[in-house]
């Protein structure tokens, strides 16, 4: 008897501290979001349920357009809803998960002032 209340005291402890999203994040999101140093950058982001992401950008600039498309796994944070992209020699990628869309942080992983710029929104499953 004690073995199995244990057991579900566990589960239950493992199920409240998992920290992603009830939410269904899985999906393809688009959008524009704004470039220091180009016009716009049209982003692809898709989420997969075994936490893998592919995300597809391109810089949009007077000069000619720059395409960028990476793909690996991302990692949910500590803050709930929130999950993280580790790029090789650049700064992380933070993403928001609300109802149909992501919302694009900053490097340390807070909102922009400008938020409503920042949204990718689910295009499809």
């Amino acid at each position: 008897m004690k073995i199995k209340i244990l057991g579900s005291i566990l589960v239950l402890f493992n199920l409240l501290s998992c920290n992603h999203t009830s939410i269904d994040y899985v999906g393809v999101y688009e959008g524009k979001l704004p470039c220091d140093g180009c016009d716009e950058v049209e982003t692809k982001l898709t989420l997969k349920e075994d936490e893998a992401y592919m995300l597809y950008e391109i810089y949009k600039s007077s000069n000619g357009n720059e395409i960028k498309r990476i793909t690996g796994n991302f990692e949910w944070t500590d803050t709930q809803d929130v999950l993280v992209i580790q790029q090789v020699e650049s700064l992380p990628i933070y993403f928001k998960i609300e109802e149909n869309r992501v919302i694009q942080l900053n490097p340390q992983g807070k909102s922009y002032s400008n938020e409503q710029d920042y949204i990718l929104t689910k295009i499809e499953e």
